[in-house]
């Protein structure tokens, strides 16, 4: 590499690290999932990670876009109809150190407010480059699942897909050693983004005991809530 090369590439690097908390991002991830563990079907969803100062949010670029267009709309007293995709969906607060989880049951909303969990990530010696970006692997037992990620310390957010964060530098690949979940960075911009705290729908905010015992309900009977009116249809 020339030196002009280089040099310019480390101007580079440099203006791009010292203005990262400066800066909103919105970054794109390629989600493929099984929904059965069990079976071989695997589902892709196209994701989101918006990043502003220290928080964060992860959810479907579907509904990214719809919240874009429902905000516009509203500001200018046009109509609008509004999209409800918030399976995955989780807000990170790493400064108050919290997180919000949000599951979706038939049309409702429920959401869990928690203390962040702690990743004890282990860092390896491996490397390779994924895409233009130098990475590192890391492993992590979590949730009952052992996952192997590689991030990239040539982009300085200590975040990624989903609820993981914590590596020293972004997330770029990741995936279950059961190959359940899988995680791939496939854009990053800085960019004006959408209001993280922005909810077209109104969940209902629950403990994670109160949580389980619907789930647990909802699987036995997916209709029980329904004709007992305890379910919202909007």
């Amino acid at each position: 590499m020339e030196w002009r090369s280089l040099f310019s590439t480390l101007i580079f690097v440099s203006l791009f690290s010292t203005g990262l908390h400066a800066q909103s991002y919105r970054i794109s991830y390629r989600m493929n999932h099984k929904p059965d563990s069990l079976a071989e079907e695997v589902k892709t969803k196209q994701m989101v990670l918006l990043i502003k100062d220290h928080e964060s949010k992860f959810y479907s670029r579907d509904q990214y876009f719809n919240d874009s267009v429902v905000m516009k709309r509203q500001k200018a007293g046009e109509g609008f109809q509004k999209k409800y995709d918030y399976h995955f969906m989780v807000i990170k607060d790493s400064s108050r150190k919290k997180i919000q989880r949000f599951t979706v049951l038939l049309r409702d909303v429920f959401k869990i407010s928690e203390k962040s969990p702690v990743f004890r990530w282990k860092i390896g010696t491996a490397t390779g480059k994924i895409g233009e970006y130098n990475c590192q692997k890391a492993t992590l037992t979590y949730s009952n699942r052992t996952w192997e990620a590689w991030f990239t310390p040539d982009i300085a957010l200590q975040n990624g897909p989903y609820a993981f964060d914590g590596l020293p530098g972004l997330i770029v690949y990741m995936k279950d050693t059961g190959n359940n979940y899988e995680f791939s960075l496939t854009a990053i911009r800085k960019d004006e983004i959408s209001d993280i705290h922005y909810l077209s729908a109104q969940p209902l905010e629950v403990m994670a005991k109160q949580l389980d015992k619907v789930q647990k309900d909802y699987y036995n009977d997916p209709y029980h809530e329904m004709k007992a009116g305890h379910v919202r249809v909007r």
